[in-house]
């Protein structure tokens, strides 16, 4: 089954060390099964004003994406997207390719 996949990114390559809302780039992936695909990378427009728990900011830019990544989130932000049916998921530092395929590791068991 197809979805969309949102990593949160400092600078397209690499995960964003801060909270996923504070990302400048959100990179977009297609997931189907254990194969993934870059689509397109969005700008954060609440890059550098975020507030923490505001998820329904991050949702107009993110919708469309069920699953977020990221390597940091408040647990607050993580219950809302849980309750929304959004799936949070969280990894180390590293490249953005290197989240997805985690992610998708995760499922396998």
């Amino acid at each position: 089954m197809k979805k969309l996949v949102a990593v949160g990114t400092k600078d397209g390559a690499y995960l964003n060390g801060d909270h996923f809302g504070q990302s400048k780039t959100f990179v977009i992936f297609e997931v189907d099964g254990d194969r993934f695909t870059k689509v397109e990378e969005r700008e954060n427009p609440y890059f550098g004003r975020h507030q923490h728990a505001k998820v329904s900011e991050v949702l107009t830019v993110l919708g469309d994406c069920k699953v977020w990544i990221g390597s940091s989130m408040g647990a607050g932000s993580m219950k809302k997207l849980k309750e929304m049916n959004y799936e949070p998921f969280l990894v180390e530092e590293g490249s953005v390719k290197e989240a997805v395929k985690a992610y998708l590791e995760s499922k396998k068991d």
